[in-house]
């Protein structure tokens, strides 16, 4: 590490930035910048990254001031070619001089080559110091920022997510001319709005959290999410409750406030009427409030709010948001009691004016396909088609609701509580309520055989659609959320056992969809997704690829998980890693080799004992591997062959000089191969 090093700190002060995407900001703004230096070849010890609703930071520990000094090196011409006739420089010598900068030869080195004596030009650089480096560095990061819309302000063309008011650019104490989105860098900073407003100057880029703090702000992002954890906490257990934290609202509410304090309100008993899920909805994605529950699991007639601000009277504070909530949950209350009044089937004529996707019809359309679908494979998993039929069509009705309308998060959901309003089978309106699921990474899976089968009808219907109209996910940009939908597929098949073949599925999709198209696109997204599950999974990428390299072709996702995941636990044993390596061996021979045209194995030939007992061995392990559907017993019975490869190797010449006798052995390694195909490729394991 350069021994000239500081601490860097640099804060944008914006206008408050948008809650739900701040940490994702932070969290790019940091690595970009790392990114960054790293190129630059400026050394640092570490990076932290800071965000509260009005700044972006960073605070680089150790930080190089300049890059180091280099070696530049250019090779001219040959020395043969250096030089005319009469012994003077060439016109290649001097255009590489020119180049170089130089107007002597003799600023020119000599290297010899195994092609000869070349003419070089060393010279060492200076690094550039971080003062003039710094503007490119942080305007860079900040371009590269996963911002969906940008906007501009007065009469500047800058862009940004949210005008920019000041930057603070300190090396140490000693601030950086940097310009950042037409704002130039000083070392004066910005308290809380309300508790301590006005400026800041700071000293040095180390004091920056503590001064920070000071002036009422939390400015480092886990440190404030912790507090309002334990301040939760605090609350649930005065209140003997127990609150109910979600992930996404509390970085939410963190990226909303800069000093939090958390207070408790309460609303009207007779609203718990009202379906929890509805009234938990009104209060976190229209208010940002915490909910709470007792011993049993029961919504309680209360909330918590997490103010920016330690108020001298939060009465007056809570009772505002009392008046605030109490509407929303009447509003909610009115939209379900208007919304009952329509049954969810004659609400589907409304689904035809309801776009799904331009190419692929309404969800009326939609509708009628995943009800198909469903039916299919209701039939395949023996669950009951009429059922999953019904709930299929059914499923995106609330859609045409006032409630989801005002709350699309409940799709689904709603649509549930008005099947069994509307008399519906309890197994539908179940089946209905857990379609979209999972609705996260590792959420909840339906529960019931019937909602199983319409969310993955769902799923695949949006699949093979998208696909079968070329529209598949690129990059970033993922519209109908085909990832998680095909990790739903995934794990509700593998976690729920169903024996589904995957791609008399998707080839069923196809037909209902009217598509013309094979399928393998579809197929090979799946498998991809899947051996990045796999991955999250803590099982091996090599794992999971000599199990689809195997001669048997899975299409069962449930069948494919269990031969992977035994195949997993047979790596941990003893004998693993020299069937692996044999596997290789065998592989690297016939890599050369057309298998098609090697003859059976003919016993009469065997000229080597240890060729009749590998032959032996062969057909023992074929009748094991055949009598048992258990594939830990599988990989097991081909380790037993391990003792006769070895002998085999060790006794018998593969290469044999005679014709016959090497075509010969070739198909005795080509049978063993294929052996070993039926379970798993053991040759691409590493």
């Amino acid at each position: 590490m350069n021994s000239n090093t500081k601490d860097l700190l640099i804060e944008i002060g914006t206008e408050e930035l948008p809650p739900k995407s701040l940490r994702t900001m932070m969290e790019n703004f940091g690595s970009n910048f790392s990114q960054k230096l790293n190129e630059a070849e400026l050394e640092f010890e570490s990076l932290q990254t800071f965000a509260t609703p009005r700044r972006l930071a960073l605070l680089i520990k150790s930080l190089a001031a300049a890059q180091p000094d280099h070696i530049v090196e250019k090779r001219g011409p040959s020395l043969k070619a250096a030089y005319d006739e009469a012994g003077q420089p060439s016109k290649a010598a001097l255009g590489f001089m020119r180049s170089c900068g130089i107007k002597d030869l003799s600023h020119l080195e000599q290297q010899e080559t195994e092609k000869g004596t070349w003419l070089v030009y060393r010279v060492q650089k200076s690094g550039a110091h971080l003062k003039d480096l710094i503007t490119e560095l942080i305007n860079s990061s900040l371009a590269e920022l996963p911002i969906d819309r940008r906007m501009r302000w007065g009469a500047s063309r800058e862009e940004f997510v949210r005008p920019v008011h000041w930057l603070v650019v300190l090396h140490g104490s000693e601030v950086l001319p940097a310009t950042v989105l037409g704002v130039n860098a000083g070392n004066i900073t910005s308290g809380h709005r309300f508790m301590a407003p006005g400026e800041i100057s700071l000293d040095s880029a180390s004091s920056y959290v503590n001064c920070l703090h000071e002036a009422n702000v939390v400015v480092d992002f886990e440190s404030r999410k912790q507090l309002i954890v334990d301040q939760l906490d605090d609350m649930a257990v005065h209140e003997k409750a127990e609150v109910v934290v979600d992930p996404d609202l509390l970085d939410e509410v963190t990226s909303l406030v800069e000093w939090p304090v958390a207070l408790l309100g309460n609303f009207d008993p007779e609203f718990l009427k009202l379906p929890e899920e509805a009234l938990i909805s009104a209060m976190q994605s229209h208010q940002c409030y915490f909910h709470l529950v007792d011993k049993d699991n029961r919504l309680l007639p209360k909330f918590i709010t997490i103010a920016n601000i330690a108020s001298s009277n939060p009465e007056t504070v809570i009772a505002g948001n009392e008046r605030v909530i109490s509407p929303r949950l009447s509003d909610a209350a009115f939209f379900i009691n208007q919304d009952k009044k329509t049954s969810l089937d004659n609400r589907l004529a409304h689904l035809k004016t309801v776009l799904f996707q331009s190419k692929l019809g309404s969800y009326h359309d939609k509708a009628e396909r995943v009800a198909r679908l469903a039916g299919y494979i209701a039939d395949k998993i023996g669950a009951d088609a009429t059922v999953a039929s019904r709930a299929g069509l059914l499923c995106k009705a609330d859609l045409a609701s006032d409630m989801v309308g005002e709350f699309p998060e409940l799709q689904g959901i709603m649509g549930g509580y008005y099947a069994r309003h509307d008399g519906e089978d309890s197994s539908v309106s179940d089946a209905i309520s857990e379609h979209y699921r999972p609705v996260v990474s590792g959420g909840d899976l339906p529960d019931t055989p019937a909602g199983q089968c319409v969310a993955i009808a769902d799923k695949i219907d949006t699949l093979t659609g998208l696909f079968g109209i070329d529209q598949p996910p690129s990059g970033s940009r993922d519209p109908f959320a085909l990832r998680r939908q095909t990790l739903g597929i995934i794990r509700i098949c593998v976690e729920k056992s169903l024996a589904l073949d995957l791609r008399e599925l998707i080839n069923e999709a196809i037909n209902i969809h009217d598509q013309e198209f094979d399928g393998d696109a579809v197929i090979s997204y799946l498998i991809e997704r899947l051996g990045v599950w796999y991955q999250d999974q803590g099982i091996s990428f090599d794992t999971f690829s000599a199990v689809q390299q195997s001669s048997e072709k899975i299409s069962d996702l449930c069948a494919n998980d269990i031969r992977v995941r035994s195949l997993q636990a047979f790596r941990t044993h003893a004998r693993a890693a020299n069937l692996i390596a044999a596997n290789k061996r065998i592989a690297n021979i016939l890599k050369k080799v057309d298998e098609s045209t090697l003859a059976p194995v003919a016993e009469a030939i065997f000229t080597e004992d240890a060729e009749l007992a590998l032959f032996s061995a062969l057909g023992k392990a074929t009748s094991d591997l055949s009598n048992t559907e258990n594939y830990e017993e599988k990989f097991l019975a081909l380790a037993d062959l391990q003792p006769a490869i070895d002998r085999y190797f060790d006794d018998v010449m593969v290469m044999a000089d005679e014709e016959s006798l090497r075509d010969n052995r070739l198909a005795t390694l080509s049978q063993m191969r294929n052996l070993f195909l039926s379970v798993a490729d053991l040759s691409v394991l590493q």
